[in-house]
């Protein structure tokens, strides 16, 4: 019987994966990028880097109100879902123009309930949502209408537990990716079609020991898999490795993205149990990875030991160039990008993963601040390269409210 359900389950959850939105991807070539080696420029607008910005208030209802936080966002097609920092088991639908039209909050141990929401993904048609539950291992899913969502099935999976799933389009195949929970797992990456069957293995080639900071058989989050899509392509990369993998469905293989080369500075598994372990004067860590059809962005860590120093850098790496383009850090150690397109507060991207979905860049703005920020100088002030657009968020930041749910802004990159 779980058999047939993971048979009919994997079906759903694969055969209607993300088209393509970008025909300029080129799987088969090679992206190398010197990660220490300087930018040659600095980034001094988004205007340098993308083509659009769009405000877009989120409706504020009874049912609608957003947390503090989001943890996720997708936008598929003429909708987007954004998974509530406030509420950590629930999945919010907007469309692009922000009209609230429905949510799912469904925690609990049923068999069409979930405990919480590690990962989700949605078909390409807006017609199936996959949610991978923490700890109790599963894959839900559930159908998606004009009106809501409806509970179709729900599969266990074995040990160890994953972290994210992604369905590979236009295949029956999907990408489980399984953190290193306590250093000693097998397999970190695994390809598996729609009757559950393992098609590929990754296995761990970075174990470590794993330090113990908490009651014994806590699990680590450490040595978990960055992964990102790009196209038809389900990108990944391992923490302690210098390579950004993607899968190659025809082929039943995983293959060479992007290397970064670290100049022998990267931060190992031997490392993992705290500075005093770090041999080398100089160590560099990668924790966040986004790309688009022309720009890789990345973040990263230096820890220079002798002065007990950790610096954090971002830089946008421009495909068509081969160029480089130094990004500044706030003070909050966010990546800060001036909006010289429609005049608005700088664009922020979060030290966080699932800032980026269909080739644009997610952040928002909180009500109360966007106006104060439009009633400021600053803005009164700024010179703009769409007036129009300028005038149109100001006409937006009249209209909210202080307890208005966040304004959701959609950057489009340059082609």
């Amino acid at each position: 019987m779980r058999t047939k359900l993971l048979i009919l389950a994997m079906i759903v959850f694969c055969s209607c994966g993300r088209k393509s939105t970008d025909s300029t991807i080129k799987p088969d070539s090679l992206i190398e990028i010197d990660l220490l080696l300087e930018p040659e420029y600095s980034i001094a607008g988004l205007s340098d880097i993308a083509e659009n910005i769009e405000y877009i208030p989120l409706q504020t209802t009874e049912n609608s109100l957003i947390g503090a936080f989001t943890l996720k966002i997708l936008n598929v097609g003429d909708r987007i879902y954004i998974q509530n920092g406030g509420m950590v088991g629930e999945i919010l639908c907007f469309d692009t123009t922000g009209k609230f039209l429905f949510k799912i909050s469904n925690e609990g141990r049923g068999p069409e309930e979930y405990d919480f929401i590690t990962d989700f993904d949605v078909s390409s048609d807006n017609t199936i949502l996959t949610i991978l539950s923490g700890s109790t291992r599963k894959l839900v899913s559930y159908g998606i209408s004009d009106t809501g969502f409806t509970f179709q099935r729900s599969i266990t999976l074995k040990e160890p537990a994953p972290w994210r799933v992604s369905l590979i389009p236009e295949t029956d195949l999907a990408f489980l990716s399984i953190p290193s929970w306590q250093g000693t797992e097998q397999a970190l990456s695994l390809l598996i079609n729609s009757s559950g069957d393992t098609i590929l293995s990754k296995p761990n080639r970075y174990k470590f020991d794993r330090v113990q900071t908490g009651r014994p058989g806590t699990r680590s989050s450490e040595g978990k898999l960055l992964t990102y899509n790009i196209g038809d392509l389900v990108c990944f990369k391992e923490d302690f490795s210098d390579t950004v993998f993607y899968v190659d469905a025809k082929n039943r293989s995983f293959r060479p993205r992007i290397i970064f080369n670290t100049h022998g500075t990267s931060y190992t598994p031997e490392m993992k149990g705290g500075s005093e372990k770090i041999k080398d004067n100089s160590t560099t860590h990668i924790p966040k990875i986004f790309e688009t059809s022309r720009y890789v962005f990345c973040q990263y860590y230096t820890v220079i030991v002798e002065q007990k120093v950790v610096n954090l850098y971002g830089f946008f790496f421009d495909k068509k160039t081969n160029s480089k383009y130094k990004s500044d850090i706030g003070a909050d150690r966010k990546i800060k990008l001036r909006d010289d397109l429609s005049g608005g507060p700088d664009f922020s991207l979060e030290y966080q993963e699932n800032r980026c979905s269909n080739g644009r860049l997610f952040s928002y703005v909180e009500s109360m601040p966007l106006k104060q920020y439009v009633d400021s100088d600053d803005f009164k002030d700024a010179n703009v390269r769409d007036p129009i657009k300028k005038s149109e968020l100001k006409r937006l930041a009249g209209s909210l409210e202080e307890t208005d749910n966040p304004v959701l802004v959609f950057v489009t990159p340059k082609e």
